[in-house]
């Protein structure tokens, strides 16, 4: 068979073209890697951690690189290491399931790496290594937390009720998480224990994080339809309400921020009223009543408020939803009266805790980013009608309706 000259120049000059297209989608892929906003986990600012470092590093365990291998830490390593064994181990085939786990966490890894707000120097081994123990120790942990009948005697974790707080404090810090795609791509390679049933990551994890998230955080992935960095991201996105997108501009722009207090409020001739809604930052201004959600204080409330705060001003270029409402309400309760008028209304269900934390936790926001610009507007602009007036209009309005009559 004689061969064609001009097809076999017409099939290398479409190799050349094709050659040259996959170095181009090559190149837009880097430029695109590059310019995405992947850096979600960072360190906290110093001005946060000056005289609350407790509330930003961890106690019992560390997670990710920021944290890895201090001393304080480092007994906890060990745990970590058994909890992954456990969860491996209940695969039939335990060392092709590790297998395939360190092979889609290679695959994964610049993407990891780019997650975090600065280089991380540790080789390739090291740093999958990292993510497979943590991550599957995150997983272990979520499923013996939901599974009573899989935890073993004498595991740390679970002996005593002081250590608990202490991990869900350790699993919420800005600076000690690893990326969430991380997270979902172990939990769908290892095996689930029969006991735990067919339960989501995110339903796993809300579960753990139990009374720190709203009430009703079910369908978040339909809700927002955006991705989730981390878990302490996962929390952020379940109190962020459906309405967001309603409130964030005034008519007129927001130059300056002027919050009065409960008790001012009142004064002035304005109502403060419970209402009832899917996110406690779902507050509105009605017709002459502040509307706000009920909050109920825990235990872990300032570590999870200072680390939604700097997580919102260290991380992400957007909306301050969270340190917008902590400046709100710390500028709403500056006082025990302050306090105690919200507790009647059955706002808050402790006043001392809340004049504390509310007064500890000390926010700036500038108007731009503040949340609650378009509510502000009104809430100044509202005027209160004099009652004499109002008094003079119902008796026209019923003089009117008697003569209307005859």
């Amino acid at each position: 068979m004689a061969l064609d000259p001009h097809r076999s120049q017409h099939l290398a000059s479409k190799e050349i073209v094709v050659e040259r297209h996959a170095s181009l989608v090559s190149s837009i892929k880097n430029k695109m890697t590059d310019k995405s906003d992947f850096a979600r986990i960072c360190k906290v600012s110093e001005k946060f951690y000056r005289e609350t470092e407790d509330i930003y590093f961890p106690r019992l365990v560390s997670i990710g690189p920021f944290h890895r291998g201090k001393e304080k830490l480092n007994a906890m390593e060990e745990r970590k290491w058994r909890y992954l064994n456990m969860l491996l181990l209940r695969a039939v085939n335990a060392d092709a399931r590790l297998e395939k786990c360190v092979e889609v966490l290679k695959t994964m890894e610049d993407r990891a790496r780019k997650c975090y707000g600065e280089d991380i120097h540790m080789s390739s081994d090291e740093f999958v290594e990292m993510m497979l123990v943590d991550g599957c120790f995150i997983i272990e942990l979520f499923y013996k937390t939901c599974c009573r009948g899989i935890r073993r005697r004498g595991d740390p974790f679970f002996m005593t009720y002081e250590v608990f707080p202490q991990l869900r404090h350790d699993l919420v810090l800005l600076e000690n998480q690893i990326p969430f795609f991380v997270l979902q791509h172990l939990f769908n390679l290892v095996p689930v224990p029969t006991q735990c049933g067919d339960c989501s990551l995110i339903e796993l994890a809300f579960r753990f994080f139990k009374k720190m998230v709203p009430d009703d955080p079910h369908d978040l992935q339909d809700k927002y339809g955006q991705e989730i960095h981390h878990l302490l991201d996962l929390i952020h996105q379940s109190f962020i309400p459906k309405t967001h997108i309603l409130q964030l501009q005034p008519k007129h722009g927001l130059t300056q921020i002027n919050i009065p207090t409960a008790t001012n409020l009142l004064k002035t001739g304005k109502r403060i009223k419970k209402t009832m809604s899917p996110s406690v930052l779902g507050l509105r201004f009605i017709k002459g009543t502040l509307r706000i959600p009920a909050i109920t204080h825990h235990e872990l409330m300032e570590t999870l408020v200072r680390n939604l705060v700097a997580m919102e001003c260290c991380c992400y270029d957007a909306t301050k939803y969270v340190t917008s409402y902590v400046f709100f309400m710390s500028k709403l309760i500056q006082s025990n009266e302050d306090a105690k008028i919200l507790h009647k209304k059955g706002i808050i269900d402790k006043e001392e805790e809340f004049v504390t934390l509310f007064g500890k936790i000390c926010v700036e926001v500038e108007a731009k980013d503040f949340y609650y610009g378009n509510l502000l507007e009104k809430l100044e602009g509202f005027i209160q009608p004099n009652t004499s007036v109002r008094y003079a209009k119902k008796v026209r309005k019923y003089v009117v309706g008697c003569l209307q009559e005859l």
